[in-house]
């Protein structure tokens, strides 16, 4: 309140100052403003003679450097030394004025005698910093910083103002030196100041050295100084903003070892790895913490949160791997038989019939798992509807396209103006999509482009653009018929690149991504030159990433983002070009950039406010 005060009276008495500001006052700060120093000159003298601690005596002093006058500076500096003796502003820009004349000699005893003759208070100390900095005396300012410092028994004192300067002059070594002084005394109170200052020192890292000498000297000091947490936690801090989980882990639970919090920092990193992908992390932190029993303070919640990484490690990854689905596939079912079924295990009910019927090749009894779920769900015809759409995935996974859409269509009856009701309308656009029903599908699509979840209004109009803008040519059928589209409806549309981008859609709906880059690489061979391309060349992407290919994703993407930037996909490409080199390449600079590229070319964008919030997460900020 008492600054809200001070500020507020500042105010007045500025305003009241330029009320009373003479008319010699208002002339002369407007000759200075527009560059005409000997008129200005003439009225500050008269104006400084009247009243020499006057503001004027700044834009004096300015306006004799900007005309080279030596001898009136050094006259004016004098004057004001005498008059106001304690004041070491005037004595530095004394000093300024024999450095600008050439009398460094003149000029450096002056500033040595002000460092040697500092008073033991912090005032004076922070007014020669001051002024120091003000004429860009930054080793003086450094020197009047620690001098201070050592007077008055405070290590941290200025450290702000510091740090500020070993920034400005890029002086990486007496940055990390600082940051460590603020914490050697394991003071967490100063954890905060420290990460802002090593943020601020890697925004400009190109080649990561500067990270490098960071983490190097905070390993050094953590083991000369291993009760020191601080140092930990800064280390643990720095590796997670480059991604470098693993070795975060391991800090993770030695503070959490030494702090005696029962696992709680390496669940919380657990998740940030799972969040950015890091799955193995997250799964070896989950079961380190299920390892040491259930007292500890997160068991339950490890338990269950490491079947939904599994899940999503799982999913995410191709080839899969046989083994991983069905011990995964015994771990949900396990967990079913042990709680039930019931609305606190439904996530576990989908995605236990999602891995049945999309990786193990059971169908059937992801299906009767659903079904079974759909039947105890009675008095919640939300849930009830959502495992009915799960079930109309299996059904359209197998083939049986008309139970599919029979599924999708009630729960859109039954919920028409619900996200869910949407969702399953989307679902059953996409159905009519993937069989070549191009001008059903388009139908609606244009209805859902109004949705209120935004996700799906986005690819209703993505989907109903992509089949307009692809319609316009209709092509003979060559008589071609292959895989399962072209065995369940008799008619399908004959504009062959887009029957086959909707073919190879349909093949990644059902995890076959082999045949679907086959299908992919015929609607490029087909239209080279056509507007499919790019949608092919992002959907090989995705592909290529579940591969662990990313090198080609990488190439993938460039290419739609220069040779496609005006199409449907630019700024998902450049979105996940981002995404890419931060969980993937984990190469954060390349991630900022294009994060970065999203907020200024595509700021219409779907993923302008996540790109915001990730950027700002790399570049260290807090981000809730």
């Amino acid at each position: 309140m008492k600054r809200i005060l001070f500020v507020f009276l500042l105010v007045l008495s500025c305003g009241a100052l330029w009320a009373q500001q003479s008319d010699d006052e208002k002339l002369a700060l407007q000759y200075y403003k527009d560059k005409e120093f000997d008129k200005a000159i003439t009225l500050f003298e008269k104006i400084q003679n009247q009243k020499p601690n006057s503001y004027i005596y700044y834009y004096y002093y300015a306006s004799l450097m900007e005309l080279e006058r030596y001898s009136d500076l050094e006259k004016l500096t004098k004057k004001q030394i005498k008059a106001f003796p304690n004041v070491q502003r005037y004595k530095v820009d004394q000093g300024y004025v024999y450095e600008r004349s050439g009398d460094n000699a003149k000029a450096e005893k002056i500033y040595q005698d002000l460092i040697k003759n500092l008073p033991a208070k912090e005032f004076s100390v922070q007014e020669l910093y001051s002024a120091f900095y003000s004429r860009a005396k930054y080793e003086y300012a450094i020197e009047t910083i620690l001098k201070g410092r050592k007077m008055l028994n405070n290590s941290n004192l200025l450290s702000k103002e510091l740090l500020s300067i070993y920034q400005h002059l890029n002086q990486t070594d007496r940055i990390i030196e600082e940051v460590l002084s603020l914490v050697k005394d394991d003071n967490s109170a100063n954890l905060e100041p420290a990460q802002n200052a090593l943020q601020n020192l890697l925004l400009d890292d190109e080649d990561n050295q500067k990270y490098l000498a960071v983490k190097g000297t905070l390993q050094k000091y953590s083991q000369k100084s291993p009760d020191n947490i601080c140092y930990l936690m800064l280390l643990s801090w720095i590796n997670q903003l480059h991604k470098e989980y693993g070795e975060a882990l391991i800090l993770a639970k030695a503070i959490d070892k030494r702090q005696k919090t029962e696992c709680i920092r390496t669940y919380d990193l657990a998740c940030v790895a799972a969040d950015n992908h890091d799955y193995a992390t997250a799964i070896e932190a989950l079961e380190y913490i299920i390892s040491k029993g259930e007292s500890v303070h997160n068991y339950v919640q490890a338990k269950m949160k490491v079947l939904d990484v599994r899940y999503l490690q799982l999913t995410e990854t191709y080839p899969v791997k046989m083994v991983d689905a069905i011990n995964l596939e015994r771990d949900f079912k396990k967990v079913l038989d042990e709680n039930g079924m019931h609305s606190g295990t439904a996530d576990w009910i989908r995605k236990y019939a999602h891995l049945l019927a999309f990786y193990v090749n059971k169908p059937q009894e992801a299906v009767n798992v659903l079904t079974e779920a759909m039947n105890n769900a009675t008095r919640d015809q939300q849930e009830k509807n959502q495992f009915k759409i799960d079930l109309a995935d299996v059904q359209l996974y197998m083939g049986n396209v008309w139970d599919a859409t029979l599924n999708y269509s009630q729960v859109n009856k039954d919920m028409p103006n619900d996200d869910l009701g949407n969702e399953a309308k989307f679902k059953n656009a996409k159905l009519s999509f993937y069989i070549g029903e191009f001008d059903w599908a388009k139908s609606q699509l244009d209805v859902l482009s109004s949705a209120t979840t935004k996700l799906i209004a986005n690819d209703a109009i993505y989907f109903s653009l992509l089949i307009s803008d692809n319609q316009e040519e209709e092509e003979e059928d060559d008589g071609e018929k292959e895989d399962t589209t072209y065995l369940l409806f008799e008619k399908p549309s004959t504009n062959m690149p887009l029957l086959k981008y909707a073919e190879a859609d349909f093949l990644i709906f059902q995890n076959k991504d082999d045949k679907a880059l086959e299908k992919l690489d015929s609607v490029i061979a087909l239209a080279p030159f056509g507007t499919l391309v790019d949608d092919a060349l992002y959907q090989k992407a995705l592909i290529f990433i579940k591969r662990k290919d990313y090198l080609g994703a990488e190439t993938l993407l460039k290419n739609i983002i220069e040779n496609h930037g005006t199409e449907l996909l630019a700024d998902d490409a450049v979105f996940k070009l981002a995404e890419l080199y931060e969980y993937y390449i984990k190469d954060i600079p390349k991630a900022m950039e294009y994060y970065q590229k999203i907020l200024k070319d595509h700021s219409g964008s779907l993923f302008v406010v996540e790109a915001r919030k990730r950027y700002r997460a790399l570049r260290g900020d807090n981000v809730e």
